[in-house]
């Protein structure tokens, strides 16, 4: 049976614990460490907006939204180590050599991806359009994977879809890829 002095001090140590751990700095806690390697794409019109380093896009958008949760490596980093390794975008959709490279840089998550479609078509004439036959629908599909830096495990795959119609032809393809990418930092900001 506990008596009274043996109550007050098992009070007294538990705020002591309780206390100890309230003044733990915020950057002790658990933090994510993310990287996000260029994309792969292989099509015209992906080059004709560099959709490969589109990553940037994504990594801002990200950085931007990140708290004290989430640390992003910067892409030049992410860049030189896959020179290092010899990757390529396209080889990262291995997951091992992904996890290989998130290890290798810091990161405990990888953002990899490829633009599974990326084009460009006349709209169909719009009476309302002028002039008529000058307007392009731009799609972009965008297939990613968000890969556990250690275990090499998925966190999230998904597709996203962006669609944008205009003149230029690469500004209506940088904005339907951009509205794709805006879809998947929201799905990232929603793990983390």
């Amino acid at each position: 049976m506990i008596g009274m002095r043996g109550k007050r001090l098992s009070t007294m140590a538990l705020g002591v614990v309780l206390l100890l751990e309230g003044l733990r700095p915020a950057a002790a806690q658990t933090r994510t460490v993310l990287a996000i390697a260029d994309f792969a794409d292989e099509g015209a019109d992906g080059r004709l907006i560099q959709a490969s380093r589109l990553s940037r896009y994504l990594q801002e958008k990200l950085q931007a939204r990140a708290g004290d949760g989430l640390q992003v490596v910067a892409g030049d980093e992410v860049r030189a180590a896959m020179r290092t390794q010899g990757v390529a975008p396209l080889d990262l959709l291995s997951r091992s050599r992904a996890a290989t490279l998130a290890t290798a840089i810091g990161a405990s998550r990888i953002v990899i991806g490829t633009w599974r479609t990326l084009s460009v078509s006349a709209a169909p004439d719009d009476p309302s359009s002028s002039p008529r036959g000058s307007e392009h629908m731009a799609t972009a599909i965008f297939e990613m994977w968000l890969i556990d830096g250690t275990s090499g495990g998925v966190t999230l795959q998904a597709t996203f879809v962006g669609r944008a119609s205009g003149l230029p032809i690469r500004l209506a393809l940088l904005q339907a890829a951009r509205e794709a990418l805006n879809q998947a930092v929201k799905a990232i900001a929603e793990i983390q």
